[in-house]
């Protein structure tokens, strides 16, 4: 990974010190498994360990030798072995093959890198439930195809965002169960050389079980599924990413991603607020599913081994790891900076006209006009008439989009003119409807006849005071959000 995404605390885990100094702990660990069981004396592995521990390990020695013999887990063991007398050097990799040394650390550093990503998860997962709360009785329309719908409150999306982001780390946590196993079995997996016992101990030692059935290496399908739920972990960051950056389309941004007093938007509009941050995020989701597919392909090897899954593994694991903890800083800091606009998610709703109650209009409608004679489908009709009636374009609007500028100069006199109209107030749905005031429209096919045997019996259903009462009732937000209580309950208690 180049600096710039890079972690500091993955690139430790993932270097060749840190890696090399896990294999001796393994080599180690199968001497001492021998010395428990009585198979060599304690003294031996006392004595391995004593000078392998204070010597520590000369990584360009190694690497030099790693160019020569194109190997480096030998290149690791010749530069070990230097440092042991002759009777010594018989117990040292005894009886195992390469991978028996790398299985149990290359498992060992995807535990640990776990750990670092389960960290940064819990700080972000603070800062949306922080968010619910504050944001608890904030009112917005929430919105479906990219089209106004119901209303909620932005407590609840961020407590969409919070849920989301749990069920990938369960995910996680239950792939990471795989790396309970690891293999000490040889160089085909059936025991040729090494004892089964010692293998177990020694991997006891090192806080693994044995994996029955693994063959030179363990099947990449136990670690297969960590990759899956890391990649999910960033494309749901990334899920939250672009409805930050929905939210914050200029016009009348309902959120913005956090903007430092000195940075610049753009290098030709100085106006402009990129959402750079939340931009970033995609791409982290595209490198997250090309390092996630390769992943996916080492389960894939040659009867009991070929190396193509090595040079994968030491690049895609690292980076993945990388990626995933770039992704949770990033939103981290955009979530807990996010710049809010309860103001304009108000105007929003406002301006939706009544449609954010649609839905609840047209159950009412159902239900008090059924004694009159009106059907479930006239009463989505008469909603839907509503709705294209209210925002029904004014007179000097169709003309503008009758009447096009044929030149820079007429355009400039229309752009004036603009100006200087007077915003009126919305109509809603709630007094065409209620006040039975429904046009025919030439976006819909109602007939007038309909449209006139509609208004009828609307004005009939409301010359009844309880009607009304119940009607104006219903686009009250603490009717509609009544139930969204049980949400904050169930999920935080609240």
């Amino acid at each position: 990974m180049i600096e710039r995404y890079e972690d500091e605390v993955i690139t430790v885990i993932w270097s060749n010190e840190h890696k090399l100094g896990l294999w001796q702990r393994t080599e180690l660990a199968v001497i001492q498994a021998m010395a428990n069981l009585g198979k060599v004396p304690k003294k031996i592995y006392e004595e391995i360990s004593a000078i392998l521990t204070k010597t520590p390990i000369d990584l360009d020695w190694w690497l030099q030798k790693d160019q020569e013999i194109h190997h480096d887990l030998n290149a690791f063991l010749e530069e070990r072995l230097r440092f042991l007398s002759p009777e010594l050097q018989l117990y040292f990799h005894k009886k195992i093959t390469s991978y028996d040394t790398e299985e149990a650390p290359f498992a060992g550093m995807l535990k640990e890198s776990l750990l670092l990503v389960k960290m940064y998860y819990e700080a972000l997962e603070t800062i949306l439930e922080q968010m619910a709360r504050r944001y608890r009785y904030t009112i917005m329309n929430a919105r479906t195809h990219g089209q106004e719908a119901e209303l909620q409150t932005f407590g609840k999306r961020c407590l969409t965002w919070r849920q989301d982001l749990e069920v990938d780390i369960d995910n996680l946590g239950k792939a990471e169960q795989n790396l309970k196993y690891s293999k000490l079995s040889g160089a085909i997996g059936n025991y040729g050389t090494i004892e089964p016992v010692v293998e177990k101990e020694a991997l006891r030692i090192l806080g693994f079980e044995p994996y029955y059935g693994a063959t030179q290496i363990i099947p990449r399908e136990l670690y297969a599924p960590i990759a899956q739920a890391l990649c999910q972990i960033v494309l749901t960051l990334d899920k939250i990413a672009i409805t930050i950056r929905l939210g914050a389309r200029s016009g009348r941004p309902i959120y913005q991603e956090p903007f430092g007093k000195k940075q610049k938007g753009s290098s030709a509009m100085p106006h402009k607020k990129n959402t750079i941050s939340t931009e970033q995020t995609e791409g982290m989701g595209r490198m997250a599913k090309g390092y996630y597919l390769m992943i996916m392909d080492n389960i894939r090897t040659w009867e009991e081994r070929a190396i193509e899954q090595s040079c994968v593994e030491r690049v895609a694991w690292p980076d993945l790891f990388h990626v995933v903890i770039r992704s949770l800083k990033t939103m981290t800091r955009v979530l807990k900076d996010l710049v809010v606009y309860p103001d304009n998610m108000l105007l929003e709703v406002i301006e939706s006209r009544g449609c954010y109650a649609s839905s609840e209009v047209k159950e009412v409608l159902k239900e008090s006009g059924i004694a009159f004679g009106l059907t479930t489908e006239d009463a989505y009709r008469i909603v839907q008439l509503a709705a294209f009636n209210a925002f029904e374009p004014s007179d000097g609007a169709k003309k503008l989009r009758e009447n096009l500028a044929g030149s820079l100069v007429e355009m400039n006199k229309l752009f004036l003119k603009s100006q200087q109209v007077p915003v009126s107030t919305p109509v809603s749905i709630q007094d065409i409807i209620a006040k039975a005031q429904l046009k025919p429209s030439s976006q819909l096919g109602a007939e007038e006849e309909d449209i006139q045997r509609w208004n009828e019996i609307l004005k009939r259903i409301f010359s009844d005071q309880e009607n009304l009462d119940r009607w104006n009732q219903i686009f009250l937000p603490s009717y509609l959000l009544r139930n969204e209580a049980r949400l904050f309950q169930e999920i935080l208690g609240i």
